[in-house]
């Protein structure tokens, strides 16, 4: 990840440190981070950063908070293609 980056989720995470303190509720967090424009992987990753869990944990938490329900969408469609494409080979 290049210094522009890593410097911008450090600073949406420092700003979304308080909602997650407040009460530890990680759909609170996804609504605020897609209030404020962060979304896809660089919400995963600020996620990840503010509730100090795993990749994997955090890409849980954004993809089951009921505002990121498309994204779950597409997430699910692009796995279902790519097992069928899986078929194909």
């Amino acid at each position: 990840m290049d210094a522009e980056r890593t410097a911008r989720i450090a600073a949406v995470a420092a700003t979304a440190e308080p909602v997650w303190a407040e009460n530890h509720d990680g759909s609170a967090l996804q609504e605020f981070l897609k209030q404020i424009g962060c979304d896809g992987v660089d919400a995963v990753l600020v996620t990840r950063q503010v509730v100090g869990c795993s990749l994997g944990e955090a890409q849980e938490m954004f993809l089951t908070a009921p505002c990121r329900t498309a994204e779950l969408a597409f997430h699910n469609a692009f796995m279902e293609a790519l097992e069928r494409s899986q078929g194909d080979a």
